[in-house]
């Protein structure tokens, strides 16, 4: 595929984002006539989501810094018949005015931002009195044991792994903390868990370990060959603990996560 957005909302949006996006947009209890903004919104699951639940009685607003995945999500939202706004930007400065929306969501987006109680606050900041901030987050790699594996391995071959960060924000207290710094005054946290299915478990370790490794320096300083060289070496090191978590002919992988639903 020319764009790799597109992989991701074919491959692990149905699979993966779209269940949690599900529970995201209930949690936030939206009503009609709501503005509903969804922050780093990838290809839009969670704001296509949203403008189902509101129908034509609301507005739902999706933002991301990635103009790829906003191509996507804007594709994918025409195809279904649904009217979303899409706007670049970034969270920890919303191009939008105070009190703009009824409700703020984010989908695992908060532990990749470079400030995070700073997008919190922006969070705060553009939601309207009474409303709430709807976030999840992965828990930590200890409750994720394929990824931590991946994480030792890509570490061990590559001399350092981004797979930490995905899942940086798994303590409570954490996620509670980063909540009260940004000026929230009531934090609820749930955790929550999931089973994934993916297909094509070649496929699926092939994209895991592309995704995983593609911000490395290291891996961005080797030469095609030596690159490939060291993908292969990791996907082999990986191949038992693929097999472990593969049924019939799927890859089978519990998630955990949490969900924060904070009010000012």
């Amino acid at each position: 595929m020319s764009n790799p957005a597109e992989g991701y909302e074919s491959y692990m949006v149905p699979v993966l984002f779209a269940p949690w996006a599900e529970d995201l947009v209930q949690a936030s209890d939206p009503k009609p006539g709501d503005r509903v903004l969804d922050v780093a919104c990838g290809t839009g699951i969670v704001a296509r989501k949203a403008a189902r639940h509101l129908g034509a009685q609301g507005a739902v607003t999706g933002l991301d810094l990635n103009p790829r995945m906003l191509e996507v999500a804007r594709a994918s939202a025409a195809k279904e018949g649904l009217r979303i706004e899409w706007r670049e930007g970034r969270a920890e400065s919303l191009p939008f005015p105070e009190a703009s929306f009824d409700r703020v969501l984010c989908q695992f987006g908060l532990m990749f931002f470079a400030d995070r109680a700073a997008a919190l606050a922006e969070m705060r900041r553009v939601l309207k009195s009474g409303g709430p901030v709807v976030v999840q987050v992965w828990q930590g790699l200890e409750q994720h044991p394929f990824y931590r594996t991946l994480h030792a391995v890509i570490q061990s071959r590559a001399g350092v792994s981004a797979l930490q960060d995905i899942f940086a924000l798994g303590d409570k207290e954490d996620l509670r903390s980063l909540a009260t710094r940004a000026g929230f005054r009531r934090v609820e946290i749930v955790s929550d868990s999931k089973t994934a299915r993916f297909p094509d478990p070649p496929a699926f370790l092939a994209g895991e370990i592309e995704v995983d490794t593609a911000a490395i320096p290291a891996m961005q300083a080797l030469d095609e060959k030596a690159r490939k060289a060291l993908v292969a070496a990791i996907a082999a090191e990986m191949r038992a603990p693929l097999a472990e978590m593969t049924q019939d002919g799927h890859v089978v992988i519990p998630f955990h996560a949490h969900r924060m639903i904070a009010w000012p």
